[in-house]
């Protein structure tokens, strides 16, 4: 299995004869709905170890070893019938697809509202780690408000997913900045939230806290920074684990209130998992 990015002339017919993959399973392993819409730099997952590929002028065994990062023995391995001194162009080689890596479990966190139907949550929960019931809210005073998420909270159990309790800074049906800086601001609505937030842990028997505090203002980046470090502290005391929700961003100095206060550097030393919001890129209301 390897990523192909799609280039200038690509289209599902052309890739499936270059990977031997019929056209209906690379659709189907992408979850293309439009198979004849590529666009070019899209990737795409294909799940084979061989890459067929056509000489260019110029090119010698060593320059595409070279090009595609792999050891030329490998590459003459792989073409045992392909005289290396003799190259046309237009000669068709494999390429084989070596990754070296170390395999790691992967860790999936699912985010259900608590209208979620009982079917789509028992198709999903064998599949997750974590579940996140959305959400709990916050007031200014740093009170926190339930979701109806018991019943979530039970089936995660007893599919041996792990519930987290999701903190989100909405307050009155929408993601709130004022609120979060109040909170920042005033030492004893922080210390309410905190103490809330662990009370709850335990009252419902969390597996840790996952915050998705979004729109903060870029002023309240460093005091953002100061209460992730001190929840991160009580909440490990405490036995549990810290999992941060953050917006996409392509370069630390990205302008814009969803991202400036969202220091990665800090939240990847504070939590024990981040999750990057990538799905702002790809919702009907999402950022482009």
């Amino acid at each position: 299995m390897f990523i192909y990015t799609v280039q200038p002339g690509d289209n599902l017919s052309l890739l499936s004869r270059r990977f031997d993959i019929p056209v209906s399973k690379i659709a189907a392993d992408n979850g293309l709905s439009s198979p004849n819409n590529l666009a070019v730099g899209q990737n795409l997952v294909i799940m084979s170890d061989i890459m067929r590929y056509r000489v260019e002028e110029g090119q010698t065994m060593y320059s595409i070893a070279r090009e595609f990062e792999i050891p030329l023995n490998t590459l003459l391995e792989a073409n045992p019938d392909v005289n290396p001194i003799a190259l046309q162009i237009g000669d068709e080689i494999l390429i084989p697809q070596q990754r070296e890596f170390s395999l790691r479990p992967a860790v999936i966190n699912g985010y259900a509202y608590p209208t979620i139907t009982d079917y789509a949550l028992n198709c999903s929960l064998p599949s997750l780690t974590f579940l996140s019931p959305f959400s709990y809210s916050i007031s200014p005073r740093g009170e926190i408000f339930a979701p109806n998420d018991d019943a979530m909270i039970e089936k995660a159990r007893n599919a041996g997913v792990m519930p987290l309790m999701t903190v989100t800074n909405i307050y009155e049906g929408t993601f709130s900045t004022e609120v979060m800086s109040e909170i920042l601001a005033d030492t004893e609505a922080r210390e309410n939230m905190i103490s809330n937030i662990l009370a709850e842990l335990a009252a419902k028997d969390y597996y840790g806290l996952n915050l998705d505090i979004e729109y903060i203002s870029p002023d309240d980046r460093e005091s953002y920074n100061s209460f992730l470090r001190e929840i991160s502290e009580r909440l490990h005391a405490a036995g549990y684990i810290l999992v941060t929700a953050v917006a996409p961003k392509y370069r630390a100095d990205q302008q814009g209130i969803l991202y400036e206060s969202h220091d990665y550097a800090v939240q990847g030393e504070a939590a024990d998992y981040v999750v990057i919001m990538t799905y702002e890129w790809g919702y009907t209301f999402g950022y482009t």
